[in-house]
C-alpha cells in the first residue's frame, strides 16, 4: 500500500509539473496575454470583488430612473428632429439593456410631465450619481492599490460634472449613428440590412470601449495613461456588449416566468442582476489593465 501510494505521488507530481510547463509555454507563446487573462479573472471572482460589485449595483438602482428621466428631457428639448422615446430607450440600452421592457409604461408619464420633471431629475440624478461614482472611485484605488485619497467634494463634484458631461455626448453619438444607418438605408433600399445593424454594433462596442477608457483614466486619484488603460477597456467593452445580449435573451425569455414568482418586482430583481453582472466586468477590465501594467513592468 505505502508502496502505491508512493507511485501516485510520483505520478500526480510529473502530471503537475508537465501541466505547469505547458502553461509557462502557452504564456511566453501568447506574450504573458494568458497570465494576464488568467490572473484578471482571479483578482475577479474574489470575494472582494463581489462585494464592491453588490455595492455598486444596489447604489446604481437609485440613479437608473433619474437617468432616463434627465436623458429623455434632454433629448426631447435638443434633439427633438432626430430622437423620440423609443429611440431615447435604444440609445440607453449601452447601459441598462431592455430598459423599454424593464421601465414599462412609467416613461409615458416622463414624457408629458418632462417640463417641470427635468430640475427634478437633475437634481436626483447629480446626488445618485456622485454615489455611484464615489464607489466606482474606491474601487478603482483598491484595484490600483493607490493609498493616496482625494477630499470628498473633490469626488463628489467630479462625480456631478461627470454625469452631466456625459449625457449629452452620449445620445449625439448614438443619435448621429443612427442618422447615418438611415441615411445609407434611404440612398440605397436595396443594401442588405444586416450592414446596417453591422455598423451599430461596431459604433455601440467602440462607445462602449471609450467610457471604459476615460472612466479607468479619470475616476482613480492617480490618473492613468490611456495606453495603461486601454487593453482593459478593450477586454471590459467586448464582455460588457456580450453580457448584454445575453441579458437580453434573458429577459425576452423568462422575465413573464419570473413574472410568476417576483411580480411586479421583476423588473428591479432583472436590473439588479445586470447592474451586478455589469459592475463584475467594470471591475474585471480594471485588473485587466493592472495585469498589464504588471507584465509590461517586469518584461
Amino acid at each position: 500500500m505505502p508502496a502505491k501510494r508512493k507511485k501516485l505521488a510520483n505520478l500526480w507530481g510529473t502530471y503537475k509539473k508537465q501541466v505547469i510547463e505547458l502553461a509557462e509555454y502557452l504564456n511566453k507563446k501568447s506574450d504573458y496575454w494568458l497570465w494576464i487573462l488568467a490572473n484578471s479573472t482571479w483578482k475577479t471572482l474574489q470575494p472582494e470583488a463581489s462585494i464592491r460589485a453588490s455595492a455598486i449595483a444596489y447604489i446604481s438602482l437609485f440613479s437608473l430612473f433619474p437617468f432616463v428621466l434627465l436623458s429623455i428631457s434632454i433629448a426631447s428639448l435638443g434633439f427633438d428632429a432626430y430622437l423620440n422615446q423609443q429611440t431615447v430607450l435604444k440609445s440607453l440600452e449601452f447601459i441598462a439593456p431592455a430598459l423599454g421592457q424593464l421601465l414599462g409604461n412609467n416613461i409615458n408619464e416622463v414624457i408629458r410631465t418632462r417640463g417641470p420633471v427635468t430640475g427634478f431629475a437633475l437634481l436626483s440624478l447629480a446626488w445618485s450619481a456622485s454615489t455611484i461614482f464615489y464607489t466606482m472611485t474606491q474601487t478603482l484605488n483598491e484595484v490600483w492599490h493607490i493609498k493616496q485619497r482625494r477630499s470628498s467634494w473633490k469626488v463628489r463634484g467630479g462625480a456631478i460634472l461627470s454625469v452631466l458631461v456625459f449625457v449629452v455626448p452620449a445620445l449625439f453619438i448614438v443619435s448621429m449613428t443612427g442618422s447615418v444607418i438611415t441615411n445609407i438605408q434611404f440612398w440605397s433600399p436595396d443594401m442588405d440590412i444586416p450592414i446596417g445593424r453591422g455598423l451599430s454594433l461596431l459604433m455601440t462596442i467602440i462607445l462602449d470601449i471609450t467610457l471604459f477608457m476615460v472612466v479607468y483614466m479619470v475616476l482613480p486619484h492617480g490618473h492613468a495613461a490611456w495606453r495603461e488603460v486601454l487593453a482593459g477597456a478593450m477586454a471590459a467593452g467586448l464582455l460588457w456588449e456580450l453580457a448584454k445580449r445575453l441579458f437580453l435573451y434573458f429577459v425576452s425569455t423568462y422575465i413573464s416566468i419570473n413574472n410568476l414568482v417576483y411580480g411586479t418586482i421583476s423588473a428591479i430583481i432583472a436590473f439588479l442582476f445586470w447592474a451586478y453582472i455589469g459592475s463584475l466586468i467594470f471591475i474585471f477590465g480594471a485588473h485587466f489593465s493592472v495585469s498589464y501594467v504588471q507584465v509590461r513592468q517586469n518584461s
